[in-house]
C-alpha cells in the first residue's frame, strides 16, 4: 500500500527525504558511525520498554532507517517494519543488508501507511510507534491508534515517543530564550525554526493530550517525560548542568524535558 488512502489531510510521503533521515532525524550520527548497530539513548529506552522475548511478533510503525527493526530481530524477535516514504523503505534494506547478521530472515518490510495496517486481528506483541505521533493529524493518529489496537494481541503494548513536549516550548523555551539573551546568545522566538522540516509537525503533543489520545482508545496508558539530551551543545558548564538537572528534576522537568514517552497495554 503505496498511498495513503486512510484520510485526505495528510504529510506528503516525498516530504521526508534521504537527508532528513541521514542528517536531522534523531539517531542519526549512531547510525552514520555503525549503520543501526549502535542506538541512541532514546531507542535503547524504547527496545527497553518494549521488553522483547524471543519469537515475539514486533510491528514497528513509521520505521525510518530500521534500527528498532534490526534490533527487534537480533533479539530473536519476528520484526516487521512499515513506512509509507520509499525512502525509509530504502534506508531500511541497507540497514538489513548491511548487518550481515543470520537474523535477517526474521525481518520484513512493508510500504503502508500507519492508517492501514496490513496485518491480522491480534498478531502482534509489540507496537513501536516512536516520533510518528507528531507526523499525523488528529484524525491519521485516532485512525492509526484504533488499527494498532486491532492488531495487537490481548495484553499486548504500544510504545510511544514523541517530541516536542509543548509544555516545554510553552514554559521552559521562553525561559531558556531569555537566559541565553542575557549572555548575547539570540534566539528565535518560535523554537521550531531552530530546526529543519518542522513543517511535518503537524500534532505535537502535551503529555496530556497523548495520554488522552491513547486512553480514549481503550489502551491502559501510562505517560511520563524524560530527557534523553546530553546538552553537549552548552559549552558553559554550569549552564549545562542546570539544563539537565531542570530536565530531570521533578516537577520542572515537565517544562524542560522534551520527550514524551508512553507504554500502552490492550
Amino acid at each position: 500500500m503505496s498511498n495513503k488512502k486512510a484520510s485526505q489531510q495528510s504529510v506528503p510521503p516525498d516530504a521526508y527525504t534521504r537527508e532528513y533521515f541521514e542528517v536531522h532525524c534523531e539517531g542519526y550520527e549512531e547510525y552514520k558511525i555503525s549503520q543501526g548497530r549502535s542506538l541512541s539513548s532514546r531507542l535503547v529506552a524504547a527496545m527497553d520498554l518494549a521488553d522483547l522475548k524471543e519469537g515475539m511478533r514486533v510491528l514497528d510503525i513509521g520505521c525510518g532507517r530500521g534500527e528498532i527493526l534490526l534490533h527487534s530481530a537480533l533479539l530473536g524477535a519476528n520484526a516487521w517494519g512499515i513506512d509509507y516514504a520509499p525512502v525509509a523503505l530504502e534506508l531500511a534494506k541497507e540497514t538489513i543488508s548491511l548487518s550481515n547478521s543470520s537474523s535477517s530472515g526474521r525481518m520484513g518490510l512493508i510500504q503502508s501507511a500507519a492508517e492501514i495496517l496490513p496485518f491480522c486481528n491480534s498478531s502482534i506483541d509489540v507496537v513501536f510507534m516512536l516520533d510518528v505521533v507528531e507526523h499525523l493529524y488528529p484524525n491519521e493518529l485516532e485512525t492509526a491508534l484504533t488499527e494498532v489496537k486491532r492488531v495487537l494481541r490481548p495484553g499486548g503494548r504500544i510504545v510511544v515517543h514523541t517530541m516536542p513536549n509543548l509544555w516545554y516550548y510553552g514554559v521552559g523555551y521562553p525561559l531558556y530564550r531569555i537566559l541565553q539573551g542575557l549572555r548575547g546568545n539570540k534566539l528565535p522566538s518560535n523554537p521550531r525554526l531552530r530546526f529543519n522540516y518542522s513543517h511535518v509537525h503537524v500534532y505535537e503533543q502535551t503529555p496530556i493530550s497523548l495520554y488522552r489520545n491513547l486512553s480514549k482508545i481503550g489502551f491502559k496508558t501510562k505517560v511520563w517525560v524524560k530527557s534523553h539530551q546530553s546538552y553537549g551543545y552548552e559549552r558553559n558548564r554550569l549552564v549545562r548542568f542546570g539544563m539537565i538537572i531542570l530536565s530531570h528534576l521533578f516537577p520542572f522537568r515537565y517544562i524542560f524535558a522534551n520527550d514524551i514517552f508512553a507504554v500502552a497495554i490492550k
